[in-house]
């Protein structure tokens, strides 16, 4: 049911090209063109989220990430051999290479990968926890590294007395990476539950509905807090409405599991007696405990049937709603016209 959800925290706006080695005339001329590095890649940028939004198979999402991890480890033996600053100062060239390296270091290890749900969900809670942890860590820290670089360049342009276009903000792209953390974070859990509930162990289930019920209300803080960074509510509503539903579905299911669960018990009890006994004066008693269980189990299996299917339509809506947000929020052609403004 849970697809891949978007890499998207990924594709900040770098680019590419390789400068060759030489003296410029004044820092304007090499700052124009340094500009350039951040333009390179930007096509395959842009082919990369275009293909999330588009629901590209995996396969292609991957090789396209892997072309654009190689052109940043190559932009960066570029730099390193060819770009030699204004008079001995590479500190622009330092912090965009530093950013580079952080990049292609969370493409190739997916520190960030948020599809896993499977093998997370099978994991002990403290270790599940962990990996929340470490996720959260992960963008928190990319997106620090992102904000040094563009307070980098601002700093390199007041030094030469250039302006240099940067930002001082989260970018849509760090707001879709921690939104789509919310989203991860309560199916991983849910995954958990569906499992657990095939093994009539009511301890189980209580406690992850109760991990379940404490992870939602503190996600549902986080993502509140976000509704002032973006007029564009649309994923923050649907990160809501999925949460409220999982609240629910946990309200709805438990009473019933717990009733299925004892009902099962209680009547595996009855069959076993009632064939030691061979007595057919206890048919009647006996019929009638066979229909009190199907229906207590009828009842539990068939409201978790509907609410899963419920479930899966709210989770590809989400995936939609995801989509249209890069897409309406994404302005590719815009960004980084020009490296530094006009005079």
């Amino acid at each position: 049911m849970k697809t891949l959800v978007k890499i998207s925290v990924f594709t900040w706006l770098l680019s590419a090209t390789f400068l060759q080695a030489q003296n410029y005339r004044n820092a304007k001329a090499y700052v124009t063109d340094f500009g350039k590095n951040e333009l390179f890649v930007k096509e395959s940028l842009m082919e990369y989220s275009k293909s999330i939004i588009d629901f590209t198979p995996n396969s292609r999402v991957n090789s396209t990430l892997e072309r654009i991890y190689l052109k940043l480890e190559s932009l960066n033996e570029n730099l390193l051999r060819n770009d030699i600053g204004i008079d001995g100062d590479t500190g622009l060239r330092d912090a965009f290479i530093q950013l580079n390296q952080k990049t292609v270091a969370l493409l190739k290890n997916k520190s960030l990968k948020l599809n896993d749900y499977t093998f997370q969900s099978g994991l002990p809670y403290a270790e599940i926890f962990k990996n929340y942890a470490y996720k959260e860590q992960e963008i928190a820290h990319y997106y620090a590294q992102i904000l040094r670089y563009e307070q980098s360049k601002k700093e390199f342009g007041l030094k030469y007395n250039i302006t240099i276009r940067h930002y001082n903000k989260r970018n849509v792209f760090e707001y879709n990476a921690y939104q789509n953390l919310v989203f991860y974070k309560i199916n991983i859990l849910d995954d958990k539950l569906i499992q657990l509930l095939k093994n009539r162990n009511i301890e189980q289930v209580s406690e992850c509905i109760h991990y379940m019920n404490t992870i939602s209300q503190e996600l549902k803080a986080k993502t509140i807090a976000y509704k002032n960074d973006y007029e564009d509510q649309s994923l923050i509503e649907a990160n809501l409405e999925f949460l409220q539903f999982i609240s629910k579905q946990n309200e709805i299911i438990f009473p019933l599991y717990q009733e299925y669960v004892a009902v099962y018990d209680t009547f595996q009890n009855t069959k076993k007696n009632f064939l030691e006994q061979n007595d057919n004066s206890n048919v009647e008693v006996y019929n009638a405990e066979v229909v009190r269980f199907n229906r207590i189990k009828n009842t539990f299996f068939d409201t978790l049937y509907d609410l899963q299917v419920k479930k899966s339509d709210l989770v590809n809506r989400w995936y939609v709603t995801n989509s249209l947000f890069l897409k309406n929020n994404i302005e590719f052609e815009d960004l980084y016209d020009k490296f530094t403004t006009t005079d």
